[in-house]
């Protein structure tokens, strides 16, 4: 018998931080549906999806960063095969850079300039391993690449590498445990030294109905520098299935300590082959 799977990804519910930092709000609704999509690993699929993210945090400085971001999200599927890419446009408010997902602040600065621009390109593959038998739960093998398109104000300019082992476990038949661990590789621009470092993730989705997903994730990322602590995050989430082509997204997020974002939220709305 196949069982439906959803797809869990090398970003799932991770974070790919940097330094006095916090979550971008433009990848955590793609992250929340990676991880709790079901389908069919035999099909194949394409999707379209935008939206908006807003994520706000001091990150251990005095004046907080602001990120509006509307991201462009492509998405393939086919025989367990993975392929992703995001690019989004993002404009920021304080002192804050864009590091792999996150936000970084270069120490002491209290600046609240107004930047606005295309960030970074994100770039995903991912692997099904198996499928979920008895006792044995479902793994993907993932890697993801940063590639720095965005300005040196918005971003970082160098490239960020992360890869990940996803893993799930069907507790019924509407009721699943996700997580993920994986490393992620920075690159340090001249004004931070940041440092590689261990994800992980964990969360527990509800399914409802067939087309609706209700959830949570906790996530965390190593210190990546010294003095800092590490970053973490939890995030509820719906996604929504409205029909065969069209699916909408909605998640919030609070971080549990200063080095994470206070508050954020966002919407996507998907179109799909």
């Amino acid at each position: 018998m196949m069982i439906r799977l959803p797809a869990i990804v090398a970003t799932s519910l991770l974070l790919v931080p940097g330094a006095a930092m916090a979550t971008a709000a433009d990848t955590r609704a793609n992250q929340a549906t990676n991880a709790v999509e079901r389908i069919d690993p035999d099909t194949t699929e394409f999707e379209l999806a935008t939206g908006a993210d807003y994520s706000v945090g001091k990150y251990g400085q005095l004046v907080d960063t602001k990120v509006w971001s509307i991201p462009v999200d492509l998405k393939f599927r086919s025989n367990g095969l993975r392929l992703e890419a995001s690019l989004p446009y993002v404009v920021m408010t304080g002192p804050g850079q864009m590091v792999g997902g996150v936000i970084v602040t270069d120490p002491g600065s209290t600046a609240t300039v107004k930047r606005s621009g295309l960030g970074d390109l994100n770039l995903t593959a991912g692997y099904l391993l198996n499928h979920e038998a008895g006792a044995l739960p479902a793994f993907e093998l993932s890697g993801s690449a940063k590639l720095p398109t965005a300005k040196t104000t918005i971003g970082t300019g160098k490239a960020d590498f992360s890869a990940t082992i996803s893993a799930y476990k069907s507790l019924g038949p509407t009721t699943m445990l996700f997580g993920s661990v994986g490393y992620s590789w920075l690159g340090s621009p001249a004004a931070y030294q940041l440092r590689n470092g261990i994800t992980a993730s964990g969360g527990l989705n509800l399914r409802p109905s067939e087309a609706t997903n209700l959830g949570a994730s906790l996530s965390y990322r190593e210190p990546v520098a010294a003095g800092l602590k590490g970053q973490a995050v939890v995030s509820p989430y719906m996604t929504y299935r409205i029909n065969k082509r069209f699916g909408l997204t909605l998640y919030g997020m609070a971080g549990l300590n200063d080095a994470s974002p206070r508050l954020g939220a966002g919407l996507r709305l998907s179109l799909f082959n």
